[in-house]
């Protein structure tokens, strides 16, 4: 028995109060809203006769991305970390 569990402390990767706890929902749900938010623009921009090219492949990119770190933010402000 190691000298933590004899004084009665528990193991780092056991903690509830670790901060790593709190940034894995940000990384998931922004990684889903990523893709989601990709799929609606591509969808929108394909609507509104956008010719498929190089410069609409990074528009979608750089708003689906936008849309992924705002949803990250808002769960890591949520969450308190």
């Amino acid at each position: 028995m190691s000298v933590g569990r004899a004084a009665g402390i528990p193991p780092p990767y056991r903690r509830a109060d670790s901060p790593y706890n709190a940034r894995m929902p940000g990384i998931v749900l922004s990684t889903i809203a990523f893709f989601v938010a990709g799929f609606f623009i591509k969808r929108y921009l394909d609507a509104i006769g956008i010719p498929q090219t190089m410069v609409r492949g990074m528009v979608v990119f750089v708003l689906a991305l936008i849309v992924a770190y705002g949803v990250g933010f808002v769960v890591d402000w949520i969450a308190g970390s």
